[in-house]
């Protein structure tokens, strides 16, 4: 990993989503991957690192990665970045709106950050990868990887995306994945070769048939109670 990159995950929201600040260590400028649930401790959290955030970076439009885009734009300047195909099947639409094609990179500082197009869970969904590092927002987990179900969903394709991934990618790079959903925060793609259950099964029509199982295509996610009654959680842990 690259001396002057950082990379800072922490957790919110009842879905157990991990929010990263990315950025350059020499000019404290940062990016926030899939601003959601609670812009005051993302804000926060950037104060206490002495960062600025200059960009957004989107991985999809689902709401739990996204809610937060306009509260994060009404408090700083920051562009936001998102595939243009994921901006065609959500019709999403913001200020500062930067639309992007696979390959595009985001700068800040001495720090590149590439944007890989990973459909599967939606048409537009985006890694990003800076200095050995993989952002997989909902493409895939510490032993899981995103619903194929809803609506966008493609299984044949996320089995595709989730091979090239690893098929390409050296087994040394970190996946820093959208939800906290297993055994550990992160994980090495060699690591997730050996002990990701969807990357184990042996053809495309295994795959499909496992993460279809029990799953009816084209379903819309069904938004959560936020903010819970008692107000909006501080953080769900460091």
């Amino acid at each position: 990993m690259a001396e002057g990159f950082f990379i800072h995950q922490f957790e919110l929201g009842s879905w157990q989503n991990f929010i990263y600040l990315v950025g350059d260590k020499r000019t404290r400028t940062c990016a926030v991957v899939d601003p959601a649930w609670n812009y005051e401790v993302i804000l926060e959290e950037a104060a206490r690192l002495d960062v600025r955030i200059t960009d957004l970076l989107c991985t999809h439009s689902h709401f739990d990665h996204v809610n937060e885009v306009e509260a994060m734009l009404a408090h700083t300047d920051a562009r936001v970045h998102m595939l243009g195909a994921e901006i065609d099947f959500a019709g999403f639409s913001c200020e500062s709106l930067v639309r992007h094609a696979p390959g595009d990179r985001v700068t800040l500082g001495d720090v590149a950050i590439t944007m890989m197009h990973t459909p599967g869970h939606t048409p537009g969904s985006t890694c990003y990868h800076v200095h050995g590092v993989l952002v997989t927002g909902d493409t895939m987990f510490v032993n899981g990887c995103g619903r194929c179900d809803f609506v966008g969903g493609d299984p044949e394709v996320m089995y595709r995306t989730l091979h090239g991934l690893t098929d390409t990618m050296p087994g040394s790079t970190v996946m820093y994945p959208g939800h906290n959903y297993g055994p550990t925060p992160t994980s090495r793609l060699d690591a997730q070769f050996e002990a990701n259950p969807y990357l184990k099964l042996p053809t495309l029509a295994d795959f499909v048939a496992h993460r279809m199982a029990g799953k009816t295509p084209g379903t819309v996610i069904p938004p959560p109670a936020w903010p819970p009654p008692e107000g909006r959680p501080r953080r769900a842990s460091a």
